[in-house]
């Protein structure tokens, strides 16, 4: 007899039947809630020292408050034979009545594989017809609580053989389709939430790409309105939503642990409370046979906030399709923390992971390494030991963007193959231009150490010896930081995939500028600073064109750092600036010969200590500006070498 034929003799089978299928989904939640509390009590008795979960809440959630299923966990007893555990014939027979539950709706539709159940059910009866008290041993455990397909019939295969067969079954006799959601039975103040909850799936549901799922069934229990989604098609992936009053309860159920704490971390922005992460082992399930349950629960302020809540829910399912392939794709290139980052940022932003796996994921990378960083990438090395781990991230975050806003406006595939290999290469120019950054902080730190002499130089007197200590310290402190990015420049550096490695000799140049800057303010702290009349002069020069020189030099860098994407203008300020700093070095030069011709020929040259130290301090002023000659000139064969390929 067909559906269709079914439903007229049932009258008003419209109502009746999406009434027992409700029923039949309840079930299905108790079954499931009594075979875990059972598999909670066998290993509370493996491990008697182990916190006990407790399970009241759910419990009261799935109408089995009834069962005690705390006492049932806490009483449970490693015995001859088996396991005692309190109560344990009573959810034995809770288990089967369930099953019997959820194979009433088919029974009433006469689905073609309802026989099939009924008989399936009679064997399970009949195998523990025997059974008596509460000890249970291994083989009645497995037929009730494994999944594991190829042996004996199981509860818990029977259980999820017959869920499925129910969501088929509401599927054919929805009786109406609200924004695109199965509704079952559902009452006119329950649109307003089902639209909600389908505006934000059907807003991202697109970045599926053509991946099957997302199908959303609404139905009423009592005063509940139930949202459910089975994402992808893992048998423990399930979203299930309850809705009553400003109320929403978030039941989330994912065989990966990272999964399920990536989707809690998705409503951050509203105050949410979530149970804890709780772990079921059941045989037979993907990843080493355990799934991961979580509830949620929100009380929205009103309706509008309750809506935005749904919405937000709805939007972010999504998301979680293909995720931890995602993830472990991400992980070739980064570590897992990063990864999941980035899979984090990229749900945010409402792009996603999925166009990027259905564009090859991992050998979308690779290719571009072929094609745009052949001989910069060694077989075989990790790219973010190449690139760095920020730079890799940053490249990830971009492809994923690319691949997502690429698919969504049909955008050929070579047009976003060729986008990924553009910033492929932008990665590695960014990679060189860190440590061209670092010169720059260099530099900006050796001006100031050249200031700070200057305004020495410029005071009346020596003002004491606190004064010329704390002049000291402000420049050993410059220094140091300046050596901080030489260090930091030379890590980049190092290593057989050292980054930026052919500007680090610029960077390690501008250090001995440096250190040469803070030589002579250590010396003008030694002594009086008062000068000859005829040195003071030639040194204030000199100390003026090392503060030119360094500014010429950043003048360079900065322009050097436009790279190959750079302008012709950018190439000729480079050279015209690194010209500069060459002819500053010779102005440096002739301003020391000035200074030492002063204090040789001084007829009347006061104290000798005074004496040397206004020529050693010429002297680290000059030698700090040849050190800067030296940085223009590796500067300058980067800039050319640029140019040239």
């Amino acid at each position: 007899m067909r559906k269709s034929q079914i439903v007229e003799e049932l009258g008003e089978g419209e109502l009746l039947l999406p009434a027992l299928i409700e029923t039949a989904l309840l079930a299905n939640d108790r079954a499931k809630l009594r075979m875990t509390a059972l598999q909670e009590a066998v290993a509370h008795a493996k491990a008697p020292l182990r916190a006990v979960r407790l399970m009241a809440a759910e419990a009261r959630a799935a109408g089995a408050a009834e069962d005690g299923l705390d006492a049932t966990v806490a009483g449970a007893q490693i015995v001859d034979g088996g396991y005692a555990i309190p109560g344990a014939r009573r959810l034995m027979d809770g288990i089967l009545d369930d099953i019997a539950a959820m194979t009433t709706p088919l029974d009433a539709a006469q689905a073609s594989a309802a026989s099939g159940f009924s008989d399936r059910l009679a064997g399970l009866r009949a195998a523990f017809a025997g059974s008596a008290g509460d000890v249970l041993d291994e083989r009645a455990l497995v037929r009730l609580t494994s999944a594991r397909r190829g042996g004996e019939d199981s509860a818990h295969l029977l259980v999820m053989d017959l869920h499925k067969a129910l969501n088929q079954l509401s599927a054919t006799i929805a009786a109406e389709t609200i924004a695109g959601a199965r509704a079952l039975g559902v009452l006119a103040q329950d649109h307003a939430r089902i639209e909600a909850f389908m505006a934000g799936l059907n807003r991202t549901r697109g970045l599926a790409f053509g991946h099957p799922g997302l199908d959303t069934t609404a139905s009423r229990s009592s005063a509940r309105l139930i949202l459910q989604n089975d994402i992808g098609t893992t048998d423990a992936h399930v979203i299930i939503l309850a809705v009553e009053g400003l109320d929403a309860t978030v039941t989330y159920t994912d065989v990966h642990r990272s999964r399920a704490k990536f989707f809690i971390s998705l409503f951050r922005d509203f105050s949410a409370t979530w149970t804890p992460l709780a772990e079921r082992s059941v045989a037979g399930l993907a990843e080493g046979g355990s799934f991961f349950l979580v509830t949620g629960r929100y009380s929205a302020r009103d309706t509008a906030d309750l809506d935005t809540f749904l919405d937000a829910v709805g939007a972010h399912l999504v998301f979680l399709i293909d995720w931890n392939k995602a993830r472990k794709t991400l992980q070739t290139f980064v570590d897992k923390a990063t990864a999941i980052r980035l899979l984090t940022d990229a749900a945010r932003a409402r792009f996603g992971h999925r166009a990027f796996l259905e564009l090859g994921g991992a050998e979308l990378i690779f290719d571009a390494v072929r094609r745009s960083a052949e001989g910069r990438v060694p077989y075989g090395a990790r790219l973010d030991r190449v690139l760095g781990v920020g730079s890799v991230a940053r490249l990830l975050g971009e492809v994923l963007r690319l691949t997502s806003e690429g698919l969504g406006a049909q955008r050929s595939v070579r047009l976003i193959k060729d986008e990924v290999r553009a910033e492929l290469a932008r990665s590695f120019g960014s990679a060189e231009q860190e440590v061209l950054a670092m010169a720059l902080t260099q530099l900006g730190l050796a001006r100031m150490l050249a200031a700070e002499v200057a305004e020495a130089l410029d005071e009346p007197g020596d003002g004491g010896d606190s004064i010329r200590a704390a002049f000291q310290r402000r420049a050993k402190r410059l220094e140091e930081k300046a050596d901080r990015q030489v260090l930091a420049a030379r890590d980049l550096a190092s290593g057989p995939f050292g980054r930026g490695r052919r500007f680090l000799p610029l960077a390690e140049w501008v250090e001995e500028a440096t250190d040469s800057f803070e030589e002579a303010a250590f010396l003008l702290g030694t002594h009086s600073r008062r000068q000859t009349t005829d040195a003071a002069a030639p040194l204030a020069e000199l100390v003026s064109v090392a503060m030119a020189c360094c500014g010429d030099l950043v003048r360079a860098v900065a322009a050097a750092c436009e790279g190959p994407a750079g302008r012709r203008e950018d190439i000729t300020d480079a050279l015209e600036a690194i010209d500069a700093v060459m002819e500053g070095e010779r102005r440096a030069d002739a301003a020391h010969r000035r200074v030492l011709a002063a204090v040789l020929g001084d007829p009347a040259p006061g104290p000798a200590s005074a004496l040397v130290a206004t020529m050693e301090v010429a002297r680290a002023m000059e030698t700090g500006t040849d050190h800067l000659a030296r940085a223009a000139l590796a500067l300058r064969a980067c800039v050319l070498e640029e140019v040239g390929s």
